[in-house]
């Protein structure tokens, strides 16, 4: 006598949120000047599956002082401007198709939009009249793979191609105009971030 007992071929687990942040955009971002990272970003990201082949991805973050380069700590040192006080908030949305064959949302190989605009206010801590308050808005067309283990954590990389516009709104005479320049050009965008899908 034999019993036969129903075996699923495939146990493995189906995921629906993912929520992400990478600490390494402390260091600079999303403000430069030349090479040097004026903020430092603190963000959180959340990311849904709308559909099989489809999700929906938001994030925000708080724009403080970078970790690598604290200007607040050069400027205190001396010079016109004895201390910088730095603060913002950046915003972003992407929807992602994801085409890989074998794959469901949100793992996999994946395309579509992504829109980020970040606003920052840069003062000098003697006189708030004396400022800089930078703006950038990136439009971009990405393509990305997003990995998530048998445990759950997720690695999300994307790249591609977009627009990006930067101003440099300046009040007061504490801040160097020539070296706030506003700039449209091509950008190419790069984000990693980690995270725990469940």
């Amino acid at each position: 006598m034999s019993v036969s007992v129903p075996i699923n071929a495939q146990d493995a687990k189906e995921y629906k949120f993912a929520i992400k942040t990478n600490p390494l955009a402390a260091l600079g971002g999303p403000f430069w000047v030349i090479i040097v990272p004026v903020t430092g970003e603190y963000k959180a990201l959340f990311e849904i599956a709308v559909a099989k082949k489809s999700s929906v991805q938001i994030g925000a973050g708080y724009l403080g002082p970078s970790v690598l380069i604290n200007l607040d700590d050069l400027t205190s040192e001396g010079g016109e401007v004895s201390g910088i006080k730095t603060s913002g908030l950046r915003i972003q949305g992407m929807f992602k198709q994801y085409i890989s064959r074998d794959l469901n949302a949100p793992e996999g190989f994946y395309i579509g939009p992504h829109i980020s605009y970040a606003r920052a206010t840069i003062k000098s801590k003697d006189d708030d009249t004396n400022k800089v308050e930078p703006v950038k808005l990136n439009i971009n067309a990405v393509i990305g793979y997003q990995l998530i283990t048998a445990g759950g954590f997720t690695l999300d990389i994307f790249t591609g191609l977009g627009f990006v516009s930067r101003k440099w709104n300046i009040s007061g005479t504490d801040f160097d105009e020539e070296a706030f320049k506003d700039r449209a050009s091509v950008g190419i965008p790069f984000q990693v971030s980690f995270g725990y899908a469940f």
